[in-house]
């Protein structure tokens, strides 16, 4: 018999809320793995609309909701997305995969609307949108498993994106983001929740500190090496010799893809090149 999936981070680590103060919201968005395979369910129109209000009722930076959605259903769409983010069988299982996009289009269209000259030609702008697209796709994806859904937030459309722009037929000003599959789940893909760095490390008191850092990230380390969480996974990096009597844990598996932009995504020309696609796809960053 296997291990048995722990489905809370609450459990995982232990934490007690007393009575009263825990509750449905708490339990989804403490519960939430990303899964990754689906089944041939499609969703309902009803399901869909909710999770979509969830999303547009997320807080948005004075209200310019510099963000857009792009629904996404059917099976050649769906087949294209898998194949620009990575060919992940996941996103052509999935019912709905929904496109998160840092929009100025039509703030820029308003603007010159209404007779002005648009002047939102920075990076404050480009931050401003996609924070916005970012907590527009958390809202949908809590809203989505306390509907009983899974979800898994997908990065890698970045992978590719002027020809993500090009399909999707975003005009100037519009950057596809993030994505989210959405479904419901396949028997046998769950891992369960996944440990995070501890608190220690992350949430800081009153001003930033480094006092627990090491502490934090060995403890951290030793909880992903004993799960095995990078056995078959270990990135290689070219031309550099793999190194003996390195335990490979989280901060090895980080380091090394932070340190060569080709094992960060599998785009390598995005990431040194982000500034020059922006650009290109209509944002002014300076």
């Amino acid at each position: 018999m296997g291990s048995r999936i722990v489905r809370s981070r609450l459990e995982l680590e232990g934490i007690e809320l007393p009575e009263g103060l825990l509750n449905p919201t708490l339990e989804i968005i403490a519960g939430h793995e990303s899964v990754r395979g689906f089944q041939e369910k499609p969703l309902s129109d009803e399901a869909l609309k909710a999770i979509l209000t969830a999303a547009r009722s997320a807080p948005t930076s004075s209200n310019l909701q510099a963000y857009s959605i792009i629904v996404i259903t059917a099976k050649e769409s769906k087949d294209r997305m898998a194949e620009l983010s990575g060919n992940q069988g996941f996103i052509r299982e999935a019912p709905v995969f929904l496109v998160f996009c840092a929009d100025i289009y039509r703030l820029k269209y308003i603007t010159e609307k209404q007779g002005h000259r648009f002047g939102g030609e920075s990076l404050e702008m480009f931050l401003l949108a996609s924070v916005d697209a970012a907590i527009a796709l958390q809202n949908a994806l809590v809203a989505a498993e306390s509907l009983g859904l899974v979800t898994v937030p997908v990065g890698s459309v970045r992978n590719n994106p002027v020809a993500m722009a090009e399909y999707l037929e975003l005009p100037p000003g519009v950057f596809a983001l993030a994505g989210l599959s959405i479904g419901y789940e396949k028997e046998g893909v769950r891992r369960g929740v996944k440990p995070r760095l501890p608190e220690k490390v992350t949430v800081h008191e009153e001003k930033y500190s480094t006092r627990l850092l090491d502490e934090g990230l060995s403890e951290y380390d030793q909880t992903m090496i004993d799960r095995r969480t990078y056995d078959g996974r270990r990135v290689s990096i070219a031309g550099e010799p793999e190194r003996e009597g390195i335990d490979y844990g989280w901060c090895e598996h980080s380091a090394r893809r932070c340190s060569r932009p080709e094992t960060i995504a599998v785009s390598a020309s995005l990431r040194k090149n982000l500034k020059t696609v922006l650009e290109q796809l209509g944002f002014s960053i300076r």
